[in-house]
């Protein structure tokens, strides 16, 4: 690292050795320095190095779901969507970050965006009353209900219209509308990931904050560009013009974008909105932008979000972890038997009113019990004060955290028991692809399981109990941090017994027989 006064064009320093921080963040060591990629990072177009290969595997599993034999378990439509983008994205969320967004091919579509909307004779401004996660919940509640009622993990035509769908959407929105606004308000992928993006011990950070305090430019919010003049800077874009010599560890000439999604690094407190593209590491003149190593507590015990996003991004993290219970119980024979009976009992076979009944009350169910709860530990919390000075969002904004905590982990759980039943099925269904186009292939169906079954209950099993033992500590630290530890003591109690119940009604799902989806296999139990 650089230490250097010497002022900049703009009179900025390089580095400090000393700073003050802007707010609160994560001090580990920058991830990217560590692993020697740093500079890799920071080259102009790094990024596309990771999005060309999802980009392949996008056109191959959209092909074979129009093309191929409409067989779930022996398309790379469903295989490669349903089964190993869920599992391998969990995975990254839990060691590294969000890395499926920071390689998303969609944003390919951007350059083409571009173009389109110089057609346009103005550009929209995207609704200041949609600009919260109200809506993203909406299209999240879609999405995992159509999941169901259209079976999309059986049909690779749905499927590869849905990636289709997809590509065509970020198309429309981000030529209508300001880059960024699909990712941060409407992607429900995005919004998955950044949600449990909560859980990734790495965060992005400023190195140096008295260098950020000091940027009057701010590229990394609004783009930099490096060229030979500044008029040439103006003709291309709206980015603020640094001459290459001020450039700390120069990575190129031309147009460097800044944060889509209007993130400033040294205000980052939360990984919420950030897709980990690495924008405002390229676009930093002072390479003052860091991939910080964190606690995955760090996040949950800070409450970011009562500054940022507040009620809205609960209200939708409450509502994922109830769906994630809902996703897992139908799955299993109860939920069949429980189905058959409110169809018996309604005398309507409706499936999409059936659905939506059941996905309604486990909605208004999770909702109420979570409110309940986090409203009567504060209840506990402030004691003697009057219950009216109770707030029932800044409860819900308090103890939220604790049901991040649970969420997560049993999302993760879920996935793995599956992605861990047919990991290895993607080498066959790759192999099927080219042999069912005439290669001199002999696909190995062999392939599947990555471990035995007796392995699935004791490694999701042992999951769920790690985030639950994560979110009492999340407990244990709120209620004594907001409320000392006399009063904390007794206010924790009610979100101790919530993670319990959590904890114990996953792992009863967990436990049973599930629906192999998208596999070769039969139900397989715990």
């Amino acid at each position: 690292m650089i230490h250097s006064s010497k002022p900049t064009r703009t009179g900025l320093p390089t580095y400090q050795p000393s700073y003050t921080p802007i707010v609160a963040q994560p001090k580990g060591p920058d991830l990217l320095r560590r692993l020697g990629i740093h500079r890799f990072v920071r080259w102009k177009y790094s990024r596309l190095v990771f999005q060309i290969p999802l980009l392949v595997l996008s056109l191959i599993a959209v092909v074979d779901g129009f093309t191929g034999r409409q067989l779930a378990p022996r398309n790379m439509a469903t295989v490669s969507v349903w089964l190993h983008y869920r599992g391998l994205v969990v995975i990254a969320l839990a060691v590294f970050g969000n890395a499926f967004c920071a390689a998303c091919p969609l944003m390919l579509t951007r350059h083409v965006s571009m173009r389109l909307e110089r057609l346009l004779p103005f550009k929209l401004r995207y609704p200041k009353f949609l600009k919260n996660k109200y809506l993203a919940a909406i299209i999240l509640l879609f999405f995992f209900f159509s999941y169901e009622y259209f079976d999309l993990w059986a049909s690779p035509w749905l499927t590869a219209w849905l990636v289709v769908g997809y590509f065509g959407a970020a198309l429309l929105v981000d030529t209508l509308f300001p880059k960024g606004t699909f990712c941060k308000y409407l992607c429900p992928l995005g919004q998955f990931n950044f949600m449990f993006a909560s859980a990734s011990p790495t965060q992005i950070t400023a190195v140096n904050h008295d260098v950020c305090r000091t940027c009057t430019e701010k590229p990394c919010l609004h783009g930099r560009h490096t060229g030979t003049s500044e008029q040439e800077a103006e003709n291309v874009s709206q980015s603020a013009f640094i001459p290459l010599a001020e450039v700390v560890n120069p990575n190129g000439n031309g147009n460097f974008p800044g944060c889509e999604t209007n993130l400033f690094v040294p205000t980052m407190q939360s990984n919420m909105d950030c897709t980990m593209c690495f924008n405002c590491l390229r676009a930093c003149p002072y390479d003052n932008v860091a991939l910080t190593v964190r606690s995955p507590l760090w996040e949950w015990t800070h409450s970011p979000w009562q500054q940022r996003g507040k009620f809205a991004l609960m209200v939708m993290a409450i509502c994922l972890t109830s769906w994630g219970l809902l996703n897992a119980l139908a799955m299993i024979t109860p939920f069949f038997a429980f189905a058959e009976w409110l169809a018996e009992t309604l005398n309507t076979y409706n499936e999409a009113l059936l659905l939506g009944l059941l996905f309604t009350l486990v909605t208004v169910v999770g909702l109420a019990v979570t409110f309940t709860t986090a409203h009567f530990a504060d209840v506990l919390g402030k004691g003697e004060q009057p219950q009216e000075q109770v707030s029932l969002a800044e409860a819900v904004l308090r103890w939220g955290y604790v049901v991040v905590a649970l969420g997560f982990g049993f999302w993760t759980a879920h996935y793995l028991f599956h992605f861990l039943t047919g990991a290895l099925s993607i080498i066959p269904v790759f192999e099927h692809f080219f042999w069912y186009r005439g290669a001199n292939l002999d696909p190995n169906w062999r392939l599947a399981r990555m471990v035995p079954n007796a392995w699935l209950f004791p490694i999701t099993a042992s999951i769920t109990g790690v985030y639950g033992l994560l979110a009492m500590w999340v407990t244990v630290k709120i209620s004594l941090r907001d409320y000392g530890l006399e009063r904390g003591v007794i206010a924790m109690w009610p979100m101790l017994i919530y993670v319990l119940v959590f904890t114990a009604i996953g792992l009863v799902l967990l436990a049973q027989p599930m629906e192999m989806r998208g596999t070769i296999f039969g139900p397989v139990g715990g």
